[in-house]
């Protein structure tokens, strides 16, 4: 009997214990969440992506513009990407921006093409100065070498679509004959993906103001690609659950537009403030300041 009582005893101890190992598992991950909540808020994540939000809205005319012109002779079909369910709440938006800017390129003046270009590298010159406050990083006053590295940026960002929208196409004309639908959608969201990766890390290593290896921003560029997609599909559910139409009216297309880049946009800061920790300490051998403003916190 003393026998099965210190058994039962054991049990209930070991139950006791695993209970306890699990609270503090919770405990630290809680800890950990927060700690990672604390620093997007200290860098204050939502401000800046607002920001590069209202300044993408201003490039993003020009670049469809340069883009055009360099493609538009290109057999790419853009609608077929467009139909992809990630564009079905903003596909509208971006064929008539596409279409716009067509437009626009039909006997375009010189005027008009330097307008442009110096419109279309905005978003870039933003991004890294906004890299500059999410890195604590301080420099002299370097605004014309900024612009020229933002127009480089815009021309590499540029080739790189015109590379990946060829894959694409090529990609597409293989998958449609010799895969099932299925098997098709999912190596189109494969090349997308891959797109989307190509394009963060490039972003993420341009943000930064220190040279370091790529290996330092595929954490973040993984963390942006992984949100992008929960926020995308969780994006569309809501838009399935809401009414927008009834909401804001005419305008709910402009508005879900707007939505969807600034969670996109929410998105890719919070990959660079969190490349930022790694990259600062390495750099500088200490903390950087907000996130010993958090930890004191």
């Amino acid at each position: 009997m003393n026998f099965y009582n210190k058994e039962k005893s054991y049990r209930l101890k070991s139950v006791e214990t695993s209970i306890l190992n699990a609270m503090e598992k919770l405990r630290r991950f809680y800890r950990f969440l927060k700690s990672k909540y604390d620093l997007l808020a200290l860098k204050k994540y939502t401000t800046i992506a607002g920001t590069l939000v209202f300044f993408l809205i201003m490039s993003i005319v020009p670049l469809t513009f340069w883009l055009t012109l360099l493609i538009g002779r290109l057999p790419i079909d853009m609608e077929h990407l467009f139909r992809l369910a990630v564009f079905d709440s903003v596909k509208n938006v971006l064929s008539y921006v596409r279409q716009e800017a067509a437009n626009a390129t039909t006997g375009a003046s010189l005027v008009l093409l330097l307008t442009t270009l110096y419109s279309s590298t905005n978003l870039f010159y933003q991004m890294r100065r906004s890299g500059e406050l999410i890195y604590d990083y301080h420099r002299p006053k370097q605004g014309f070498r900024l612009r020229l590295g933002a127009l480089l940026l815009m021309l590499i960002v540029m080739l790189l679509v015109i590379v990946v929208s060829l894959l694409f196409a090529f990609g597409t004309f293989l998958f449609s004959r010799f895969l099932s639908e299925l098997v098709e959608l999912v190596a189109d969201y494969l090349l997308l993906i891959t797109l989307s990766f190509a394009l963060v890390l490039l972003l993420n290593m341009y943000i930064c103001p220190y040279k370091v290896s790529v290996r330092y921003f595929i954490k973040g560029t993984l963390i942006t690609v992984a949100a992008w997609a929960v926020a995308v599909v969780g994006f569309a559910v809501y838009l399935k659950l809401s009414n927008m139409d009834k909401l804001y009216g005419a305008l709910s297309t402009v508005i879900v537009f707007l939505l969807w880049l600034y969670m996109l946009m929410i998105c890719f800061i919070a990959g660079v403030i969190f490349n930022s920790e790694q990259i600062v300490r390495r750099e500088t051998g200490k903390k950087p300041r907000a996130q010993k403003r958090a930890m004191h916190a």
